[in-house]
């Protein structure tokens, strides 16, 4: 039982990293082997992102508590009190099961249900949804913490690649491609960045916009 695991599993492996899929045609796993002198981007680099970018999300969540909260209350942002909804299980059930803005004949009919006016069922789903938007302070933590990551991350990068010529000219991008040397400091930076900065996303549209972008860039990586 476990042989036939582990063949399973190798076949998966085998199929998956299939040089067709992942490099340029004409190119093997065997010309992107390293050497002393000579490092190329490999598929186990992107594990390398996972440890760090949960090691910037704890960052994240003792700078949003320790720095970025108390200094939303000293430039006065201050939270709006927002009435909250009277306890009703079956409107709490369709809230969360159906959907967070009823059309008119559910609220016809959740209304006959609760025995309640519709205008007040139409009140009760205004306040559970007000309930579930973040309040000015998250919203100015988020906002806190992304200004300081893209600030250290935009001089951190010029740190890096200030020396280098294609920063300076985007032809030598494509210089010895695909073949092109990789500094270990670099290796697994990009990924790191983009998985880091995806964390606890609110807004559904930017979320879709950011997965579509992470995605980009790590087939980019693997050519």
């Amino acid at each position: 039982m476990n042989l036939d695991i582990f063949r399973m599993a190798h076949s998966l492996n085998e199929w998956l990293w299939q040089h067709e899929y992942w490099l340029p045609p004409g190119i093997t796993w065997e010309d992107m082997k390293e050497s002393e002198d000579t490092h190329y981007p490999q598929p186990h680099d992107l594990l390398l992102s996972i440890p760090f970018a949960l090691i910037l999300v704890v960052i994240r969540c003792f700078f949003e508590r320790t720095i970025a909260l108390p200094l939303s209350g000293k430039l006065g942002v201050r939270d709006k009190l927002r009435p909250k909804a009277q306890p009703n299980p079956v409107l709490e059930t369709f809230y969360g099961m159906h959907r967070k803005n009823p059309k008119e004949g559910e609220l016809i009919n959740l209304a006959k249900q609760c025995d309640l006016p519709v205008r007040k069922v139409e009140r009760w789903f205004r306040r559970r949804r007000n309930i579930d938007r973040p309040n000015l302070s998250k919203k100015f933590c988020e906002a806190c913490w992304r200004f300081t990551f893209y600030i250290i991350s935009f001089f951190t990068g010029l740190a890096i690649l200030y020396d280098k010529p294609w920063l300076w000219d985007h032809r030598e991008c494509w210089t010895g491609y695909p073949q092109q040397h990789c500094e270990k400091l670099s290796r697994g930076l990009e990924s790191t960045h983009l998985l880091s900065t995806q964390t606890r996303i609110t807004s559904k549209k930017i979320a879709s916009q950011a997965e579509n972008l992470l995605l980009h860039h790590q087939h980019r990586e693997q050519r």
